[in-house]
């Protein structure tokens, strides 16, 4: 199964990562932002307890990974890849890593609740144009990016999805991050 046009690598990215919370390596993270120049990057990775995710402290790191690479995940030329084969190459990095396989059904839920809100979309926990303070840290939000319009639109119509915190900023589009390791 390989990514076509309608499957963005961000998209297969975070479903491989799910695909491993069932395949029993709950110890996977990803840490996801917006760099400057407008490109979506991730880390997917293993913290370990007490870990901060996000600028510092990120260790066994599995992919590092920038859309600027398109299709070809690794950087190593290959551009056919599907959910089930990045999630079987991951798994073998994480095989190396231990705490892989810690169980972390809150983390795995939240995940599953993000692919869920975002009909397979994916997340970002702050932008380099302004300090994570503003968003995941000090607020305790990721923004969500919808798989298309549909899911955006079903999202911001549930009212539970809708409201405003106590500065009066919307919390449309965004959910809770994750908890901490």
């Amino acid at each position: 199964m390989s990514l076509d046009a309608s499957v963005r690598p961000e998209a297969a990215i975070i479903a491989a990562v799910s695909r491993l919370h069932e395949l029993g390596f709950q110890g996977v993270r990803v840490a996801a932002n917006y760099y400057a120049t407008g490109h979506w990057r991730c880390r997917v990775l293993v913290p370990e307890p007490g870990d901060s995710i996000g600028w510092a402290g990120e260790r066994n790191i599995l992919l590092a990974y920038t859309n600027a690479s398109g299709q070809d995940v690794f950087r190593d030329g290959r551009t056919d890849w599907g959910v089930v084969a990045l999630a079987d190459r991951l798994a073998r990095a994480a095989q190396e890593v231990p705490s892989a396989v810690r169980p972390d059904p809150q983390y795995a839920a939240w995940l599953a609740e993000l692919r869920r809100r975002t009909a397979g979309g994916w997340f970002v926990m702050w932008e380099d144009a302004y300090l994570p303070e503003q968003m995941w840290e000090a607020r305790g939000l990721v923004r969500l990016v919808y798989a298309d319009r549909a899911a955006a639109e079903a999202d911001a119509s549930d009212p539970a999805h809708f409201s405003v915190d106590e500065n009066g900023w919307s919390l449309s589009g965004t959910m809770p991050a994750p908890p901490m390791p």
